[in-house]
């Protein structure tokens, strides 16, 4: 490292002193102060800040960032900070694929090799997306599967119960309530209409 470096502050060196030379005789400037400023700043400023890198920062030890995908954001931080590392939240996303509050990514990702103090972002799940569930109410059985797709929502619980008011197969009642926000993907449960008796035999339920 400190060859490369040595190398390449020697080219810097050369390119930055005729820089300077050209720059002093298009200008015609006879102020030393001025030229010495200059010097100064092109070639020193360069050294001292390559030795600092050079001696404290490439001197700082590493460690492997681990995989904390899939887990709580408490433990995913005291497993990133024992190895010297800075843990920040970076945000949250909707994921179905883990509760909420759990890690569902990392930067940097896991296996790489960090300086020790390097910070890991982690963005955490916010739980399933909410969605408004649609109202089935007064409408055929027969509709409910077409009107609770779009809505990433699915039948539940079929009961059925006796009205001889309405047409057959007829939407009475659901849950959750029309306008009541649910986790996507959740079941719908509703009670439909038959004019048919239904009898309970040993706490099931069943049409005749």
């Amino acid at each position: 490292m400190i060859v490369d470096y040595l190398s390449f502050y020697f080219v810097l060196v050369i390119i930055m002193a005729l820089a300077v030379t050209l720059f002093v005789l298009k200008l015609r400037i006879a102020s030393p102060k001025l030229v010495l400023g200059l010097v100064f700043f092109f070639i020193i400023i360069p050294l001292i800040a390559g030795y600092y890198y050079i001696v404290y920062f490439e001197s700082l030890p590493e460690a492997i960032i681990p995989d904390v995908t899939g887990l709580p954001f408490e433990v995913a931080q005291a497993r990133i900070e024992a190895l010297d590392l800075e843990v920040r939240n970076a945000g949250s996303a909707f994921e179905a694929k883990y509760p909420e509050g759990y890690v569902i990514s990392q930067r940097p990702e896991s296996g790489r090799h960090v300086k020790i103090g390097r910070v890991v972002n982690l963005i955490v799940s916010g739980g399933k997306r909410k969605v408004v569930a649609p109202n089935l109410l007064g409408k055929p059985y027969t509709l409910a599967d077409s009107i609770l797709s779009p809505a990433e929502l699915h039948v539940g619980e079929i009961r059925y119960e006796q009205n001889l008011n309405a047409a057959e197969g007829t939407i009475q009642a659901q849950e959750p309530l029309p306008g009541e926000e649910i986790d996507n993907g959740s079941g719908v449960d509703l009670i439909v209409s038959t004019t048919l008796e239904v009898k309970t035999e040993e706490g099931s339920e069943e049409t005749e």
